[in-house]
């Protein structure tokens, strides 16, 4: 029986993902999800894989959140103040 980062792991091999996909395909919480990734990212670094992240976007103004360290949802865009945002996606690139 696979841990929940090593499923994320595998998840995340085949396809780019966002934090709401991974968490339904896991049935985790979203907020869990981006804990882990925390950790995933280390631990791929370590092997010479890297996770891609396809940055938040507000579909307001168009402000993309590409220097974000954080992988949780931002709650509004800096600039409009808007809350319309797309979500950010993930995959492993080597």
């Amino acid at each position: 029986m696979p841990t929940i980062r090593q499923a994320i792991i595998e998840l995340l091999k085949d396809e780019e993902l966002n934090g709401i996909d991974i968490s339904q395909a896991l049935s985790v919480q979203e907020k869990e999800v981006y804990e882990h990734l925390t950790h995933i990212k280390r631990t791929l670094r370590k092997q010479g894989i890297r996770l891609q992240v396809t940055p938040y976007h507000c579909l307001g103004c168009g402000y993309s959140f590409k220097d974000r360290d954080r992988f949780d949802r931002p709650g509004r865009c800096p600039v409009c103040k808007g809350s319309h945002i797309r979500m950010a996606t993930f995959h492993m690139a080597k």
